[in-house]
């Protein structure tokens, strides 16, 4: 028998329940601290500057982008297969 066989065999889940039913109080059991820490009395939030500017920006209806978006050429298709 192969070793993976053999492993696969002896891994079964014990998923029986216990004889006893388990007795609480109603309560939640957890084992997990999900605590927060205290959050401070006056935190600092600065306002958005969200001030349109006084000017408006004048610009001849292009588009203006500062970002180089150029493809490099695509090499020329070779449709007659080399000849």
């Amino acid at each position: 028998m192969s070793d993976k066989k053999k492993d696969a065999e002896n891994t079964t889940l014990d998923n029986s329940m216990p004889s006893e039913p388990v007795k609480t109080d109603g309560a939640a059991i957890t084992t997990m601290d999900n605590s927060m820490p205290t959050p401070p009395k006056n935190p600092i939030v600065k306002p958005l500057d969200n001030s349109m500017p006084s000017e408006p920006v004048k610009t001849d209806g292009t588009a203006i982008t500062t970002m180089d978006n150029s493809m490099p050429a695509p090499p020329a298709l070779d449709l007659d297969g080399g000849k």
